[in-house]
């Protein structure tokens, strides 16, 4: 056999195994569209959020977001200012709004989030404390543990993108979040209102008092009994990544071509749970994309 003979020969098994290929991704695809219309919805939903479960997130229908649980396995875990350093190694842009005080003897800090994570715009509100008092002098090198459910504070926030409001959700909770997914967001264009509950005047001004040590000033608070209410739509605190602007940019390239590809491929079905269902069948690989980016592949990692 000379060398034209083989070629022709390998062409022509690559030839039959690209049909095959073909052939075998359009039956996935095809069976894929079929159960996404013949599945109950409350079958859908439930094999989504037992996908989403291992991450310590769930999926809302009625708010149509992604959403942390309150006994999700990253209570267990605390938070730092590495971790906003490095968010951008996980797909996220975003604005982060570290707040700091004391009050009852234990420093305290509750940090609010908002931006692009992975193929999701969203939004957070995060509560820790330091449970023994350490040397740090700096309250920004402390790391926090995550409060306890007895700490857990009422909170009710409100996400908006150019003025619309995106989703708002009111809850008692230690990590208060929401994402919507396939939407693109420069942090910018976002404004987050939040107000908490404390659980007595006196935490509340503590908490006002480490508002205005971010930036703040009185007119930007609205604080009736124990509520405060603040907006943070352009950052007090200085935005410290050890990344620099054309790797921020090269992300948001990234995540915006994400969900595109995320719309364009799911473009047959108006509805989020319809599309994740059939991506989960259809192409399990652009799935775990969600799974593999932003604020849920950041916490599963730590595991």
């Amino acid at each position: 056999m000379n060398f034209i003979d083989l070629f022709w020969g390998s062409l022509a098994i690559l030839a039959v195994l690209a049909v095959i290929l073909f052939c075998c991704r359009y039956q996935q695809r095809r069976k894929a569209r079929c159960l996404v219309k013949e599945q109950s919805e409350q079958e859908k939903y439930r094999k989504i959020n037992q996908a989403l479960l291992p991450f310590g997130f769930a999926y809302s229908l009625s708010k149509d977001i992604f959403y942390s649980l309150e006994d999700a396995w990253q209570k267990n875990f605390g938070y730092g200012k590495i971790y906003d350093e490095m968010a951008p190694v996980m797909n996220m842009i975003i604005d982060c709004e570290p707040v700091y005080f004391e009050y009852g003897g234990r420093r305290w800090m509750i940090e609010f989030w908002k931006g692009q994570y992975g193929i999701t715009t969203g939004a957070e509100v995060g509560i820790y404390v330091e449970k023994e008092r350490g040397s740090q002098k700096n309250p920004e090198d402390v790391f926090y543990d995550c409060v306890s459910e007895e700490d857990q504070l009422p909170i009710h926030m409100k996400l908006y993108k150019n003025g619309k409001l995106l989703f708002q959700r009111i809850e008692n909770h230690w990590w208060l979040t929401g994402f919507m997914l396939g939407k693109f967001s420069y942090p910018g264009e976002l404004l987050l209102e939040v107000t908490i509950t404390f659980e007595d005047r006196n935490m509340m001004e503590k908490f006002v008092k480490g508002c205005y040590r971010t930036g703040y000033r009185p007119e930007d608070l609205r604080i009736f009994r124990n509520q405060a209410s603040l907006c943070i739509y352009q950052p007090k605190s200085p935005q410290t990544s050890i990344y620099g602007k054309f790797f921020h940019k090269f992300v948001q390239w990234q995540n915006r071509f994400n969900c595109k590809l995320y719309c364009r491929i799911t473009k047959e079905y108006p509805r989020t749970i319809d599309k994740l269902y059939y991506l989960m069948l259809a192409y399990p690989r652009i799935f775990a994309v969600i799974t593999k980016t932003g604020r849920i592949a950041w916490e599963k990692k730590r595991k």
